[in-house]
């Protein structure tokens, strides 16, 4: 495995500590909130929300994603010397349904119907020239995840959520030029896991939750051009903030 491929998921793992760190200073915010909140009386919202077999709801969100690589022999022998090649992360969103069907008083299980807008990117450079390769694609997603619930205290609740996502490319912004770009198949599998915070209002809960993504599907496209040639593996990576309204 090349140099660049271990410095770059060092560089993913900072920004997962990033946003994680960002988002648990919010919930720990939140949660001092609550604290407070329970030395006096305050009317619990929805109090029966809970109790609901089933309920609905939209998301928004915003992602930032890009391609984790594995380089190939062809690279560290010939061109690792001449070429880097590496991901960047480019920002996109999506938007969806919910639909929550209640377990246990601790567990529900999610269908998370959506289309995402992702672009990503990556950077061929030379001692000469650098070229960057934007890869734009809109996505049809199908996550099924469970949803791990805290006490309620008050109108606020802290939950994780971990599970699957199959997803399929139905449009490319720009379409690889196979003579010289690297080319991706359009069907994904992947891994995801996260954390979020329900809070109660009057007429609907708001939930907002970090979640991350990790592509098990090697979307490698094969190619006879140096930049295929230079990978071996292309694995999805999308960092997303989800706005959770549900009734």
């Amino acid at each position: 495995m090349a140099f660049s491929y271990v410095r770059h998921q060092f560089y993913l793992h900072r920004v997962k500590i990033i946003f994680s760190t960002a988002f648990c200073l919010f919930l720990l915010a939140t949660g001092f909130t609550t604290m407070a909140q329970d030395k006096k009386y305050i009317r619990q919202n929805l109090p029966n929300h809970d109790d609901k077999p089933m309920h609905y709801g939209f998301y928004l969100a915003g992602n930032t994603a890009r391609f984790t690589l594995v380089h190939s022999d062809y690279y560290v022998e010939r061109l690792r010397d001449s070429m880097s090649v590496n991901p960047k992360f480019y920002p996109g969103f999506a938007i969806g349904f919910v639909l929550n069907r209640r377990i246990t008083d601790f567990i529900d299980l999610r269908f998370l119907p959506g289309v995402s807008f992702y672009s990503r990117g990556i950077e061929y450079k030379t001692s000469t020239k650098t070229v960057t390769q934007e890869m734009g694609a809109t996505s049809v997603e199908f996550p099924l995840l469970f949803k791990f619930k805290s006490l309620r205290r008050g109108n606020v609740r802290m939950y994780f959520v971990g599970g699957a996502k199959t997803g399929v490319d139905i449009g490319n912004k720009k379409k690889a030029n196979a003579s010289s770009e690297l080319e991706v198949n359009n069907q994904d599998f992947a891994i995801e896991y996260g954390v979020g915070l329900d809070m109660f209002y009057p007429f609907f809960k708001f939930a907002p939750e970090l979640r991350f993504s990790n592509g098990i599907t090697n979307r490698y496209a094969s190619g006879v051009n140096p930049y295929s040639r230079s990978v071996q593996a292309v694995r999805s990576n999308t960092i997303t903030l989800y706005l959770n309204f549900e009734n």
